[in-house]
């Protein structure tokens, strides 16, 4: 028993990242390694045992988003980033979840990210567009996970584990405050 958790401790995280590019302006960037990056630092400072995973990633536009913001939540605005877990509360069901198949990959859900409203925000908040984006894509991981911020204890460890994150993976300091 010991031997078989020390081997999976041991064992190589692997993240897929689907990518469906519905704004070619988003092809500038590599998102698919700033979106393994930033969820392969989630599990890990999560310390959730985790280690073959994938999610999806809608690049759009403002038109876009604004059309799901719709459907989904009813609001008829553009907003900057939005996510669909596809287990609910996964961290806070089973912390120690393991897949013990190299084949088998945990789908954690979709997240879909504006690259108009990005754009705005990032430079009205003078934050480079990929800083920005990193924050936003970390705070839809986390959403993937369970977290929420619907009340002030929650909204406060969300945004714990989003300044944890970033000052992890981001370079060029200073550290990252929660916003």
């Amino acid at each position: 028993m010991r031997y078989k958790a020390k081997a999976q401790k041991n064992k190589k995280m692997t993240v897929r990242v689907s990518i469906n590019y519905n704004d070619p302006r988003w092809k500038r960037y590599n998102l698919r390694s700033y979106v393994t990056s930033l969820a392969s630092k989630v599990i890990q400072i999560h310390q959730m045992r985790l280690n073959d995973f994938s999610l999806s990633i809608l690049a759009c536009s403002d038109g876009k988003i604004k059309e799901l913001n719709k459907i989904y939540r009813k609001k008829n605005k553009a907003t900057n980033v939005l996510a669909w877990p596809a287990i609910d509360y996964l961290f806070s069901i089973d912390p120690c979840y393991c897949s013990y198949d190299k084949n088998n990959y945990l789908f954690l859900g979709d997240i879909a990210i504006s690259y108009d409203r990005c754009a705005r925000e990032a430079c009205f908040q003078n934050i480079p567009f990929e800083k920005y984006c990193s924050k936003l894509l970390v705070h839809a991981i986390l959403h993937l996970l369970g977290y929420d911020h619907d009340f002030s204890v929650r909204t406060s460890k969300m945004q714990l584990m989003e300044t944890r994150v970033l000052n992890s993976v981001l370079s060029n300091r200073p550290k990252y405050n929660s916003i």
